[in-house]
């Protein structure tokens, strides 16, 4: 082989990988075909209950809404996802090669964030070493956290055999540079401040009419961003 002729195929290398390596990290799901192992890694989607049953274990509605996932760095947009929080398990909806609608659970291993409706949710790693998927607010030094759940009660009607699933219910946390701390209320959550920026957060809960108890996600973003907008006491 000539000298001439490794330098091409040198360069032609080069010019292969410069160009992979400049792709946005951002696949559209018609992009990609049910064989890739990084994004259909999970179990088969499986949890019967009685038709008897009221209500269902989804985070808002029991169908699959379009949303976007973010997996090892990689994010897969224009899906048909649902959030389970019965079960705390993000589960994707497609069709596969055969025609068949399929679902699966995405594997917590690589899953780092979700996004549903608006709403952006991320897998966080809590103190004691386990993933759990919270609701995010905020992208400063200091963010909002919420810990969806649910519960499968007996249905309240007198003499009723029959279970329900409850509204969905949230745990309200603090999160400054990876610390996670709960709070319930007003109190609670300025508490958490040195004084100087409590003084300051309780001015502005006060003016705004604010409780952190009922607020929208709108006006918890606005007071999250105003926190972080303060000069360190």
């Amino acid at each position: 082989m000539s000298f001439l002729t490794r330098i091409l195929i040198f360069s032609s290398l080069f010019l292969e990988i410069h160009i992979l390596s400049a792709q946005p990290a951002v696949v559209k799901s018609e992009d990609v075909s049910d064989s890739d192992p990084l994004l259909y890694n999970g179990k088969q989607y499986a949890f019967f209950i009685p038709l008897t049953t009221g209500g269902h274990q989804f985070f808002n509605d029991p169908l699959f809404q379009p949303g976007s996932v973010t997996i090892r760095g990689v994010t897969y947009s224009d899906l048909l996802l649902n959030y389970d929080i019965y079960n705390q398990q993000l589960v994707l909806q497609y069709v596969n090669a055969l025609g068949a609608k399929n679902q699966i659970v995405l594997s917590e291993a690589w899953l780092e964030s979700f996004r549903l409706k608006e709403i952006d949710f991320e897998l966080i790693r809590t103190q004691d070493s386990l993933k759990q998927i919270y609701q995010v607010i905020g992208t400063g030094q200091y963010r909002i956290l919420y810990k969806w759940k649910k519960e499968l009660v007996m249905d309240g009607f007198i003499g009723a055999k029959n279970h329900t699933f409850s509204v969905p219910g949230k745990e309200m946390n603090l999160c400054s540079d990876g610390h996670i701390v709960r709070y319930t209320n007003n109190k609670t959550l300025y508490s958490l401040f040195l004084p100087g920026r409590k003084e300051r957060i309780i001015e502005y809960l006060r003016a705004n009419k604010i409780n952190v108890k009922r607020s929208a996600d709108s006006t918890m973003n606005r007071l999250i961003n105003y926190i972080n907008s303060l000069s360190p006491q």
